[in-house]
């Protein structure tokens, strides 16, 4: 388990996720770029199996073949805070709430996204599946309602009949 940290200027290249939180409690991480050019296999951050209160501020992340962040698992209390997404997903840039079969009933909650922005100045394209709706506070963010009724609909089908 990770607690207490403060994690300043990482800068990793590829690899299949860049960062991967699992168990951890009272992480912050502030000023880091991650996985500006993108290239690796899956995401830049993913923050699963029961994550809490995790804070990014004023990070720049890049998504690799799926998304600049994913959040799922049962986390709580994350806050993404003036970050930037500085390479986009191909659809959609923070995926909240996917399936995790580590911990499939545990439900994703209390996801702060405050002034998260897209380098390219287009919104930041957010899906919503088993997980509260995210608070939003400024900046260029879409909750993508369609992928994210398809999301819903997965993870349903994921939890109930291929366990």
């Amino acid at each position: 388990q990770l607690t207490g940290a403060v994690i300043e200027s990482l800068t990793p290249t590829s690899y299949d996720d860049i960062l991967k939180l699992s168990h951890c409690i009272n992480v912050r991480l502030t000023h880091c770029v991650i996985n500006p050019n993108g290239g690796n296999r899956e995401d830049g951050v993913d923050i699963m199996r029961n994550c809490r209160d995790v804070a990014f501020s004023e990070c720049d992340v890049g998504a690799g073949a799926k998304y600049a962040f994913t959040i799922k698992g049962g986390s709580s209390d994350i806050m993404l805070h003036r970050v930037a997404i500085t390479r986009p997903g191909r659809w959609v840039d923070i995926d909240i709430g996917n399936y995790s079969s580590t911990v499939p009933d545990a439900k994703t909650g209390r996801i702060m996204l405050i002034s998260v922005t897209r380098t390219d100045g287009k919104p930041v394209r957010v899906r919503v599946g088993f997980a509260e709706d995210p608070l939003i506070v400024g900046g260029n963010v879409k909750v993508l309602r369609c992928q994210s009724l398809a999301l819903k609909l997965y993870v349903w089908f994921r939890r109930k009949f291929w366990r």
